[in-house]
């Protein structure tokens, strides 16, 4: 089965302590203006080398949902679907089962959370969650290619920071 697989971490959300002093849950803390424009920007500059993913799986926190929405002003063809397999506490072994759930599915895309996503990207590279990798900045995406939905099953294709997914938007 060959699938080609692209993580994006969310784009820029509110101060986490400035949050956390409204008393409500981390969860549901929302991108920032600033951050959904830059998430615009790079969303154009993803679309100039992805071709639109057949499937768009979101975090079910809201600041990765509203970067998953914001995809689809350039991907409108497809519709955002919530996994818990994305929930940042989730372990990547547990993802990567997930993933392999899907089935023949030739081109999707997972938003998500740091360190969850760095350590699925290590996970499905190296064979290990803990190795270090590349760090996924806010907005960041990451394309790999797998030949098989298994541990060191893919290769990175292309590791994109926002600024230059902006810079090609």
């Amino acid at each position: 089965m060959n699938m080609q697989l692209t993580l994006i971490r969310h784009a820029p959300a509110g101060d986490r302590l400035e949050w956390a002093r409204t008393g409500q849950p981390d969860e549901e803390r929302p991108l920032t203006k600033e951050g959904s424009l830059k998430m615009r920007r790079a969303a154009r500059g993803l679309r100039r080398v992805l071709e639109s993913p057949e499937r768009l799986f979101s975090s079910p926190l809201l600041r990765a949902r509203q970067t998953a929405e914001l995809l689809l002003d350039c991907y409108p063809r497809i519709h955002v679907e919530t996994t818990e397999a994305l929930a940042p506490e989730t372990a990547p072994e547990a993802t990567l089962d997930w993933l392999a759930s899907l089935g023949n599915c030739p081109r999707v895309a997972l938003v998500g959370h740091e360190p969850h996503l760095s350590s699925l990207l290590a996970l499905l590279v190296h064979g290990q969650p803990g190795l270090d990798t590349l760090p996924f900045r806010k907005g960041g995406v990451a394309i790999l290619e797998l030949e098989d939905i298994r541990p060191a099953g893919a290769r990175l294709a292309a590791f994109l920071p926002p600024r230059v997914l902006r810079a090609l938007g």
